[in-house]
């Protein structure tokens, strides 16, 4: 979503913007490498369009698939930063990840299991049934299609993830629904929200709040690792 990506946008120079009938997709520089970053929207189909579009048009040495993550294992806390070292999805594919040895040095992160789910995990009782089912650590809607489709053409991947909840967390049941929203139709799902039950107003502030953290930590880690990969 345009939240996960905006700080990393906010540090390229030289920016070009070009559109699609759906997407936008903006064009920078850093660390002397070109950077194109799509929002591409959630779940797998998704994903997968945008991860198609970038492949086409602007043939990349690298494709990461950027963004927040639930956690699934206890251990792990909101705002920790996962690079995943294998992606798993529900129907069983696996698309281990090889990554440049100095990736993520100086940082503090996660490596481990990512399972790519088509819907949003509310619970701790769903997160510790996945964990149990899938050995995973973490969870998210994306990943597994941009690795299906990069171990398709040959393109190195990554997926690096921020923690948006941990695994004893439940989320309000309204972030379902807004999440598939976009634009004026994510506003009027919030103010339904809102008018059904006026005590999501303080969760979804809240949330908000922890998305923004998440966000800025994406962009920081992201911005360090693109100085440490190979062309």
């Amino acid at each position: 979503m345009p939240m996960e990506v905006g700080y990393l946008v906010d540090l390229l120079r030289r920016v070009r913007k070009y559109y699609t009938a759906s997407l936008t997709i903006t064009e920078g520089e850093f660390d002397g490498k070109i950077v194109v970053v799509v929002a591409g929207g959630v779940g797998r189909e998704a994903a997968r369009r945008a991860a198609g579009i970038l492949l086409d048009g602007h043939r990349p040495s690298w494709i990461i698939s950027a963004g927040f993550a639930g956690a699934l294992n206890p251990e792990v806390a909101r705002g920790d930063v996962a690079l995943p070292a294998e992606i798993v999805d529900a129907d069983g594919r696996r698309f281990p990840v090889v990554r440049p040895e100095p990736l993520g040095q100086g940082i503090r992160h996660l490596t481990g299991r990512l399972l790519t789910v088509d819907g949003v995990i509310l619970t701790p009782a769903e997160k510790a049934e996945l964990r149990q089912e899938f050995a995973a650590d973490f969870v998210d809607m994306e990943s597994s299609a941009v690795a299906a489709i990069c171990a398709e053409r040959l393109i190195r991947f990554l997926s690096v993830r921020v923690i948006s909840d941990d695994a004893h967390s439940e989320l309000p049941r309204e972030v379902a629904k807004l999440i598939k929203q976009s634009g004026g139709r994510r506003v009027g799902a919030a103010l339904r929200a809102i008018w059904n039950r006026p005590t999501s107003l303080k969760d979804l502030l809240r949330l908000q709040g922890q998305a923004l953290e998440a966000a800025d930590r994406l962009a920081q880690f992201l911005t360090h690792c693109l100085g440490q990969l190979p062309a």
